[in-house]
């Protein structure tokens, strides 16, 4: 099914500092993928991410401190590199420095191997789209510290459904995302049964205060702060009250399958034309458990 031509697989993201996401993505990714088929987008040229991603493809981007419609510009250049690079891979990953893809070890061990396998002709997908899992720590239920040479998914097991993470991330054709890359100009949606895309924004606690901090601190700086000018709350502007809240749930259950939800979604794109609309908001309510299969994953 893979064109011989073309390299299976390559993933790309772009890092402005965040240094432990960079370094657990480059770890998983390299060892799916080879670290030559990586593609860092390292803005300001951090010295650190050329130490951590020694043997990927690291391109400088120039800072830019006022951050200018910075999102836009950004999703527009990466649907850009994500297009060009679908001719010499037959599947390109795009995401943030906090996502990661993979397969259920259920069914196997090897992304692109898996991505080969599905379907051919006028049944192979153009663009795939995984579940999501939004990690949420709970340092009462999980006190143990992540730490170097042991997996994130051994110590932390914790999520909630999240659907504005189910992106359309592994694309092997031209392809333009939205802002955020929750979606794609592609008039199908397949949502995939047995990839899921984790995302770790919420992975440890000390870790995700400070980080949100000074996401806040840079949206302050660009468009001042919310007592200040009249704008909407973004996601950055709740995060912590958002996690605040997660952390106080108990887990419902020990699962992955959600069969209900992933129905909803689907049915929800086609009326939305969006991939991550769904009733409720797409959050359902509830904390659940990684069945004991992912800990090793990463």
């Amino acid at each position: 099914m893979m064109d011989p031509t073309r390299a299976p697989m390559c993933a790309m993201t772009m890092v402005g500092g965040d240094h432990f996401f960079l370094k657990r993505w480059v770890d998983y990714y390299g060892a799916q993928l080879g670290r030559e088929n990586l593609l860092v987008l390292s803005h300001g040229g951090d010295p650190e991410h050329q130490r951590i991603a020694e043997g990927a493809n690291i391109i400088y981007l120039p800072y830019d401190p006022t951050r200018n419609c910075f999102n836009q510009r950004r999703w527009q250049m990466l649907s850009r590199f994500t297009s060009g690079f679908t001719r010499f891979y037959n599947w390109v990953i795009c995401g943030d420095v906090d996502e990661i893809v993979v397969v259920d070890p259920a069914v196997g061990a090897s992304l692109p191997e898996y991505v080969a396998r599905l379907g051919g002709g006028r049944d192979r997908p153009k663009v795939i789209t995984p579940f999501a899992i939004e990690m949420v720590h709970n340092p009462t239920l999980e006190p143990e510290p992540i730490s170097d040479g042991r997996p994130i998914l051994d110590v932390r097991r914790l999520f909630r459904l999240n659907a504005n993470y189910a992106k359309p991330c592994i694309v092997r054709d031209l392809v333009e995302f939205v802002p955020g890359g929750h979606y794609a100009n592609h008039p199908h949606l397949y949502l995939d049964p047995h990839l899921y895309l984790f995302h770790l924004r919420f992975i440890d606690y000390a870790m995700t205060e400070q980080r949100l901090a000074t996401r806040r601190a840079q949206r302050d700086l660009q468009s001042g702060t919310l007592a200040e000018v009249t704008r909407e709350k973004t996601g950055w502007d709740t995060a912590w009250e958002t996690y605040q809240a997660l952390i106080k749930e108990k887990p419902r259950g020990e699962t992955v399958d959600f069969p209900e939800f992933r129905q909803e979604m689907i049915e929800g794109w086609r009326q939305k034309k969006v991939v991550f609309w769904a009733p409720g908001g797409a959050r359902p309510r509830g904390i659940y458990r990684l069945p004991e299969r992912f800990s090793q994953v990463f």
